[in-house]
């Protein structure tokens, strides 16, 4: 469900874990739209987050995750999906007042199961995913429009409360966002369609990539291939969690890809031009 809600009021404070693209843009945007008053870079590492407090992502920065989330009125977890859990319980525990926190992860079922009960009564927790990022990583790579025009969605389940998922909504649109709004399970079967299964498809071309033909690969093997350029242990850990959709997602383009090459064999090519045309006509339909 597509939602708009009315426009965020500006926050005192927001602390962001994970400073890298995603959280650093997340910075950016904040403190262009002046919708925090303090953006608060939480990490463990300080080097990178000298880094993102130079590249004005962030006000301040501290390795002292207790100290980063008092006052806090809202956190975001932007930390590799198989860290996430852990991350939230630990950033709860030292939330004195009411907070809400979200993430932006790949992946929603195993976490909003795994963190079902185990939060404060004053800490809220609403997932989202936002549907922008890139295979680079790093503050570096971040910018302040990353998410204009980009959907996020937002995963209430069954213990979000009504204005928890109103503030996240409101959160995203302030930031550019186009939020639209499922349950956590049907927001991995989705992602697992039209995020988790590109990357495998391009991950395994890459994989099997020539190294007699890589100096003729162009812009269409490049373009296809991009996404693989992705950390590979971040991605390992989304498709180990998204699992049984991952495989789903997979037999069904199996089956699709089996049909095309039983076509071309047998030189039916009707066949061959009805898949074609589908996937242009798919294609063309999300423009440029």
């Amino acid at each position: 469900m597509i939602r708009t809600e009315p426009a965020m009021k500006p926050l005192d404070s927001v602390a962001i874990l994970g400073v890298g693209l995603i959280g650093g843009s997340i910075g950016l945007a904040l403190r262009k739209r002046k919708l925090a008053r303090q953006v608060i870079g939480l990490g463990r590492n300080s080097t990178r987050l000298r880094t993102a407090r130079r590249r004005g992502a962030v006000t301040s920065t501290t390795t002292r995750w207790a100290r980063g989330v008092a006052g806090a009125e809202l956190i975001v977890v932007c930390t590799p999906v198989g860290q996430i859990v852990d991350h939230i319980l630990e950033l709860a525990q030292y939330c004195s007042q009411p907070t809400l926190i979200t993430d932006v992860g790949s992946t929603k079922q195993v976490l909003v199961e795994s963190l079902s009960g185990k939060l404060p009564s004053h800490v809220r927790f609403v997932g989202s995913h936002p549907m922008a990022g890139s295979e680079k990583t790093g503050v570096r790579y971040s910018h302040d429009d990353l998410f204009q025009g980009r959907v996020a969605i937002v995963t209430p389940s069954s213990e979000t409360t009504k204005e928890s998922v109103k503030s996240v909504c409101r959160f995203w649109e302030a930031l550019g966002s186009r939020v639209i709004t499922m349950t956590p399970d049907v927001h991995d079967q989705a992602v697992g369609a039209v995020s988790h299964l590109p990357h495998v498809a391009a991950t395994v071309l890459a994989a099997g990539a020539s190294s007699q033909y890589q100096s003729l690969a162009s812009s269409g093997w490049l373009d296809t291939t991009r996404v693989a350029a992705g950390d590979p242990r971040l991605w390992q850990q989304i498709f180990e969690e998204n699992k049984d959709h991952v495989l789903t997602s997979i037999d069904q383009f199996a089956e699709l890809l089996g049909q095309f090459r039983d076509a071309l064999a047998k030189d039916d090519r009707r066949t061959v031009s009805r898949i074609l045309k589908a996937g242009k006509r798919n294609r063309d339909a999300l423009g440029s």
